[in-house]
């Protein structure tokens, strides 16, 4: 690896609580994790505990470009934040992704990435400039908000000059919290938090260093092509009323990849705008409020949360929560001092908003997120989370599993998924337009999507959105293309390029991305290679959540109302504005809807089963084998410290129990064959082939694979033999007596 091309070959490592300042060198970890989100996993992984606290002052928050960072690469100058996020219930890590111009500053400042950790004594400014860095007095910024603070960067460090910062709800640890950029450019996950929690109230970042491109004449080629695939492509302006279009405002090196722009409200206020869901968070409401009316005023709640540095992501999902607790009584008029009737209008976001700051009472809990807040409030409020969130914290019904079934997988193995479910709803939606309009507003008709599936998802039977064999394969897949766009850093927005309104047959080309990794670094990369990459950091992040307290399948789990409420309304509007009937393509080509469908139970199981097939994953447990991870080039994740918790068992320390253990949950699953080899190194994967699984178990013996699971996952201790009793009672009483005779 040269790190003349492409990598800066630096990353900063600053301790706020000495001032010190090193450097660690990248080539050690990009050779195997190439940049952005991959190296960023590798470093948490090395640097973070089981149980970590997000404000805790040794918890390192990492900044990381990737190697097509600053150079003509379309699209792929952005900044990926990874660290503990306080947003995500309980802690565990977290990833942001956040465009402008701060990546191209910090390669040319001649570092590839960031990694802050301890607490500054009162409130500091890191300054990067021409590979150097010092920390400034910030006192006189605390306190301000996020305009004001960006225009004052301005002023003092110049245009061309890169400033992040966080706003007064940061100062105040809400755990709702941003970092902000310019030209609308945000990092969420609550890592504005860290950055409060750290005093660390600002960065500028100055570089004039270019990054050297190794084949210059490939990658224009490269680039001619980009240009003329997008050619064409329509940029949906967000659909708010009295708004108006002042300018294009693309991040760096972006040729327009999505409608983010500057945009001026009827009141005159300016602020930056994209079409997608923080344009939205409190327009309908608003609708609501004003009988079918929307006043504007969601353009200037959206701006509010900008200014204070706010995520209107998981306002989202507190409001419909908020309203529903108040449905119920669980949350009064007198015990919030809100006019909850009034949910909609501008005074009363304005008043939540300034109660919200205020922390006092019921709003100290809210300021704590969605999830912490329904916790604190009982098990009544946590139900009513139903069907707003899932998981760690994610929204629950965005790109339903009810609607395009692959979405099921995506949903249940990511904390995170909302860059592979745009792999399937943004072509989705292109055919939505063909279908709605007689293929005046989309070229991506029903032949079309099913050749784009062929090429991009393995087979046009992807595509056929009324079967589930064959998901398991395709989520792993559009995972794999993911995470590895991750390592670039490229931009979701832009990235894959699935379809092409000039090209012949409308479909785009996935081998675009290695080819600029290869153009710019001058390291051949293939298109299997570039989804081996992704592979590889998807394993290493699986580790890291299973060592933060989500191994494996036990956790790879969906909400109860997908397999309860028939699908009858789109969350996502405009899926529904042109789809009421949620039509898409069925067997063959031939149209089905889906409203009505929920997902079966068996179903999933079967689709979690291939899943893990897919990934050569052990499908009892859910998670990775060392075998796997050697041959994936990770061994050295095998013999970490903290991953004895995280792995299948390799060598168990008393094998009389975990033999008698494995083996005898193996002969209940009706696999006795399969129970010898649980005496060797490595676990055994089912093979699709065996026709009794996890997933098709009778329910009597669900308890048993949940404690085989525990059990499974990870090295046995004093502590476990209560559990040990617990299971052999188990298998002998429910089981016939089934028990291991080979006595080892």
């Amino acid at each position: 690896m040269d790190d003349g091309f492409g990598w800066a070959g630096k990353i900063l490592h600053v301790d706020l609580t000495s001032g010190a300042m090193e450097t660690l060198p990248t080539h050690a970890y990009a050779e195997t994790f190439i940049g952005g989100r991959g190296i960023a996993a590798k470093l948490y992984w090395d640097m973070v505990g089981a149980a970590p606290d997000a404000y805790a002052p040794e918890n390192p928050l990492i900044l990381m470009t990737g190697p097509l960072a600053g150079t003509p690469a379309p699209a792929c100058s952005r900044l990926v934040m990874l660290g503990t996020s306080p947003l995500l219930y309980p802690d565990q890590c977290g990833i942001a992704n956040m465009g402008g111009i701060a990546a191209a500053r910090l390669k040319a400042a001649g570092f590839d990435g960031v990694v802050i950790r301890g607490r500054a004594h009162s409130p500091v400014l890191l300054h990067i400039r021409s590979g150097s860095a010092e920390l400034r007095d910030a006192r006189d910024l605390w306190g301000l908000d996020i305009p004001t603070i960006l225009e004052h960067m301005t002023a003092r460090y110049g245009k061309k000059a890169a400033a992040l910062c966080i706003g007064p709800a940061a100062e105040q640890l809400l755990r709702l919290s941003l970092v902000a950029g310019g030209n609308g450019s945000f990092a969420g996950h609550g890592f504005g938090a860290v950055w409060g929690a750290k005093l660390l109230k600002a960065m500028v970042i100055e570089g004039n260093e270019k990054p050297a491109v190794a084949r210059p004449d490939e990658l224009a080629g490269i680039n001619r092509q980009i240009r003329t695939m997008i050619k064409g492509r329509n940029l949906i302006d967000p659909v708010l009323p009295d708004i108006e279009l002042v300018r294009r405002t693309p991040c760096h090196g972006c040729p327009g990849g999505c409608s983010r722009g500057l945009f001026r409200h009827g009141s005159g206020l300016q602020d930056y705008r994209k079409n997608c869901g923080s344009s939205y968070f409190y327009y309908d409401w608003d609708k609501r409020y004003h009988h079918d009316e929307p006043s504007g005023s969601s353009f200037l709640a959206t701006s509010l949360c900008n200014r204070l540095g706010l995520c209107t992501q998981e306002l989202t999902k507190m409001l419909p929560w908020l309203h529903r607790c108040a449905e119920e009584g669980i949350i009064t008029e007198r015990s919030s001092g809100l006019r909850l009737g009034e949910l909609g209008s501008p005074g009363f976001f304005k008043d939540f908003i300034r109660r919200l700051m205020d922390r006092q009472g019921l709003f100290d809990l809210l300021a704590q997120g969605v999830m912490r807040a329904a916790h604190g409030l009982g098990p009544a409020a946590e139900l009513l989370l139903e069907g707003i969130v899932e998981g760690a914290g994610f929204s629950a019904d965005v790109y339903s599993p009810r609607f395009f079934i692959t979405t099921a997988l995506l949903h249940a193995t990511d904390s995170n998924p909302m860059a592979q479910l745009h792999e399937i709803s943004l072509p989705a939606f292109e055919w939505v337009l063909w279908y709605a309009t007689d293929g005046g507003m989309s070229s991506v008709s029903t032949e079309t999507f099913r050749a784009l599936a062929k090429k991009f998802w393995l087979d046009e039977e992807a595509a056929d959105f009324s079967k589930h064999e064959g998901k398991g394969f395709v989520a792993a897949h559009i995972q794999n293309r993911q995470y590895a766009k991750e390592t670039l850093v490229a931009c979701d927005s832009f990235y894959p390029i699935l379809f092409a309104e000039a090209a012949g047959d409308h479909i785009g080309d996935p081998s675009i991305e290695s080819r600029l990794f290869a153009a710019v670094t001058g390291l051949d990369m293939t298109e299997q290679q570039y989804y081996r990459v992704g592979e590889r950091l998807f394993n290493l992040q699986r580790l890291i959540r299973a060592r933060e307290g989500c191994p494996g399948r036990a956790f790879d789990t969906l909400p109860e109302f997908n397999f309860t409420e028939p699908l009858e309304i789109d969350t996502m509007v405009r899926f529904g504005m042109f789809n009421p009937e949620f039509m898409l393509p069925g067997p063959g080509g031939e149209l089905i809807t889906r409203k009505g469908a929920v997902l079966e139970r068996d179903t999933f199981e079967a689709m979690l089963d291939e899943y893990y097939h897919a990934r050569q994953w052990d499908i009892l447990t859910g998670m990775p084998t060392p075998a796997g991870l050697r041959a994936l080039d990770l061994a050295q994740l095998i013999e970490h410290p903290l991953a004895a918790d995280c792995l299948p068992l390799r060598q168990p320390l008393d094998p009389a129990i975990t033999v008698m253990s494995a083996s005898a949950g193996l002969r209940a699953l009706d696999l006795a064959q399969r129970a010898e080899p649980a005496l060797n190194d490595e676990p055994v994967p089912l093979r699709r082939s065996d026709t009794t699984t996890a997933g098709s178990m009778p329910p009597s013996a669900r308890p048993l694979a949940l404690n085989l699971q525990e059990l499974l996952g990870r090295r046995l201790t004093d502590k476990d033999l209560p559990m040990r009793a617990s299971l052999e009672k188990t298998i002998n009483q429910d089981q016939g007596g089934i028990h291991d005779e080979t006595g080892d």
